[in-house]
């Protein structure tokens, strides 16, 4: 079972520090605007890199519109890390007045 939470939920962990967020999407779009902070791992590369994520964090995993977001936590949440899929993505969260950073990084974790 894939566990989800809304924008405003993922927000409020976010502020409280206890939530870590991993963006799957392309870099393309991470450049468009992500979390500020947010772990960079697109969909293809989840399988290879989780071995670098630490399974003591939670993490929002968050894509554009919650498709992408919510495979990475099926297989994430398999492999048994505590993982939860931001319903509606980036989309939603930008819709919400949540603030984004621009900008491209290097791939994250």
């Amino acid at each position: 079972m894939i566990r989800t939470v809304t924008v405003n939920e993922a927000a409020s962990a976010r502020s409280l520090r206890s939530a870590q967020f991993l963006d799957v999407r392309t870099a393309d779009e991470f450049a468009t605007g992500h979390v500020d902070g947010a772990l960079f791992m697109p969909l293809h590369i989840v399988p290879l890199r989780a071995s670098e994520l630490s399974r003591s964090e939670t993490y929002f995993v968050v894509c554009q519109s919650g498709a992408r977001s919510a495979q990475a936590t099926a297989y994430l949440a398999a492999a048994g890390f505590d993982v939860r899929s931001v319903e509606g993505g980036m989309s939603a969260w930008q819709a919400a007045g949540h603030p984004v950073t621009t900008g491209r990084v290097g791939v994250g974790v």
